[in-house]
């Protein structure tokens, strides 16, 4: 048990390392602090700057402060788990099977859980940092900010999870840059469920559709444990697809190598 445990803590260790050195990954988690600055400046230059935070201004009526802090939030959420957490797994993974890194875990009895484990805990805690500086720059009222960090981890999981299964099926960093715009649009499709109803009945079923649903029905007020079973269904139905095909994933690796 204590020696599965020092791997894993070796393992955590060594991919902070490596995100830390790498500026591409840095980048991915600058992005969404900057659109969440920019968004703050729009809403403030059309006069919805009190309907974000909720005190009033232009359009200050429930239903409207209601919708520009799902806009904002949204936007935020999943550009945080689209960039923090899906991109840099993806090509974080596949630079490893690319060195041949990876090959040398797995000759070392690294097992696909305490693999999943140390990236995915890594990608978490920079997902979760990201949201909360794009919560503090948004503008938002912070009386959300416990909502919005919850649902960001549970939005955050299932795309990790997919992110982990598109990197290990990746050859190297360019199929990974290939297959990372896919799964980056699926993870921030919910955003575009503000424009129609018809829209939001198809990206709810989205990795981060789910957290996405539940948010816009807390800022709405209209949260009730009926209607969070669909979209908490969703996001555990992701979850546990990724995990299976991830170990299915890696037992094929290892028996190649």
């Amino acid at each position: 048990m204590q020696a599965n445990l020092r791997k894993l803590g070796a393992l955590i260790a060594k991919d902070a390392a490596d995100l830390a050195k790498n500026p591409t990954m840095i980048l991915c988690v600058l992005m969404p602090v900057g659109f969440a600055v920019f968004y703050r400046f729009f809403i403030g230059d059309m006069g919805l700057a009190g309907s974000l935070r909720g005190d009033g201004g232009l359009g200050a009526s429930p239903q409207v402060t209601s919708v520009v802090q799902y806009i904002v939030l949204s936007m935020s959420l999943c550009l945080s788990i689209g960039m923090g957490a899906s991109v840099s797994l993806i090509y974080g993974l596949a630079e490893e099977k690319e060195k041949h890194t990876l090959r040398t875990l797995m000759l070392a009895n690294v097992s696909a859980e305490q693999l999943m484990l140390a990236k995915g805990f890594v990608a978490f805690v920079l997902t979760i940092a990201t949201e909360l500086v794009c919560f503090a720059v948004s503008g938002a009222p912070w009386s959300l900010a416990g909502w919005y960090l919850l649902l960001g981890s549970v939005g955050a999981v299932p795309v990790i999870l997919v992110s982990l299964v598109v990197g290990l099926a990746s050859r190297d960093q360019m199929t990974a840059g290939l297959y990372s715009v896919p799964v980056l649009l699926l993870t921030m499709a919910p955003i575009f469920g503000s424009f129609s109803e018809g829209i939001r009945a198809v990206v709810c079923f989205a990795p981060t559709g789910g957290a996405d649903e539940l948010l816009r029905l807390i800022v709405s007020g209209s949260l009730t444990p009926a209607v969070a079973v669909a979209p908490l269904a969703v996001t555990a139905v992701w979850m546990v697809a990724a995990v299976v095909v991830f170990k299915l994933l890696y037992r094929r690796l290892l028996r190649d190598n």
